[in-house]
């Protein structure tokens, strides 16, 4: 079946821990790439996984017949970034896998292990991508959105560590994404409220916040991107910048899958709809290839639409458009059954 590369390249988000009827239709005709799911899809109490795993299955039987599984996906890192409630879901705290920044083999076999007891449980509850690890580096003492998610303060512990943790993951059938290339440790702003920029020199970049990312990238099939600005590197944020999206990460670092956006709902993009609807276009032009829209279904339609419209007026970008939904659907094919 042949799908529409609009709606294949987004991965939308619901409001509650249940699907509104408005929610279904609009999954059950748009066959959206996926979901991510937050806290406020998933009850924190001793329900969570029979809960989430009704909720992932009602999801994938809104596909249509013939397409592969939905990319059921979450943000548990552990620590400070988990959605499953803690008293019921494995948890090795962030401060406790950065302590010491050892990586000895039985700190990295500790860090293994978890992850594999992460995927273990993601695989009960339904979700088949982790949007994990964090290769950000902590440069910036004052950088509390990144903060104690982190595996490190210097590129060997983080490429280290938290290889361990992707390797436990993905042995699991659970496919792991490396964020947020290029590495947002430096930034003073929380990109969830607004503009970030990491004014940097390629020289420091090379030798710190790009050896992660480097070290690790042919391990994985999905790595997600900043949405802040590397004046040094694109005007852009990087999730709308060819030369760090197609320039750097593909060209240069040899990735080959599925290139992630950050939510676009978040303040470092311009939520102003017409800005917005712009955004999201430039976005894909620049080489993204799945978009998180991760509050509010109307988003997703104003996505798909502008999306739609802008195929229509430009056949180079409706090109652009069906490779990106491409490596999606491709993806979606490697996804373990659950």
């Amino acid at each position: 079946m042949k799908q529409d590369s609009a709606s294949a390249i987004i991965a939308g988000a619901i409001e509650s821990t249940t699907l509104s009827r408005d929610e279904a239709s609009f999954f059950a005709s748009e066959a959206m790439a996926g979901i991510t799911l937050f806290r406020r899809n998933i009850p924190q109490d001793s329900s969570c996984y029979q809960a989430t795993k009704s909720l992932t299955s009602q999801l994938q039987a809104l596909r249509p017949t013939g397409v592969s599984p939905m990319i059921i996906a979450i943000d548990q890192e552990g620590g400070r970034v988990a959605r499953m409630p803690k008293a019921h879901f494995p948890d090795l705290g962030a401060a406790q896998r950065i302590s010491g920044g050892g990586f000895d083999p039985s700190c990295l076999a500790v860090l293994e292990s978890y992850g594999m007891e992460v995927g273990q449980a993601l695989r009960k509850a339904g979700v088949n991508v982790n949007f994990a690890p964090v290769l950000d580096i902590l440069t910036e003492p004052t950088n509390t959105a990144i903060g104690d998610r982190v595996f490190g303060t210097d590129a060997e512990s983080v490429c280290r560590r938290a290889g361990a943790f992707l390797d436990g993951i993905q042995s699991t059938g659970i496919l792991g994404c490396l964020k947020h290339f290029p590495g947002q440790g430096d930034a003073q702003v929380d990109t969830h409220m607004g503009a970030a920029v990491i004014d940097l020199p390629r020289s420091i970049l090379d030798k710190r916040e790009f050896i992660p990312f480097r070290g690790m990238v042919r391990k994985v099939d999905m790595v997600m991107i900043s949405h802040a600005i590397y004046p040094q590197l694109s005007r852009r944020e990087a999730s709308r910048s060819p030369e760090i999206i197609d320039g750097l990460l593909r060209q240069e670092f040899g990735f080959e899958g599925v290139v992630v956006s950050d939510d676009m709902t978040m303040g470092a993009i311009p939520q102003d709809e017409q800005q917005w609807q712009q955004a999201i276009v430039e976005a894909v032009v620049a080489g993204t290839d799945l978009l998180l829209i991760c509050r509010h279904i109307e988003r997703c339609r104003l996505a798909i639409e502008s999306l739609r419209a802008e195929s229509a007026r430009s056949p180079a970008f409706a090109a652009t458009l069906d490779v990106a939904a491409s490596r999606v659907l491709k993806l979606r094919g490697q996804l373990a059954p659950l």
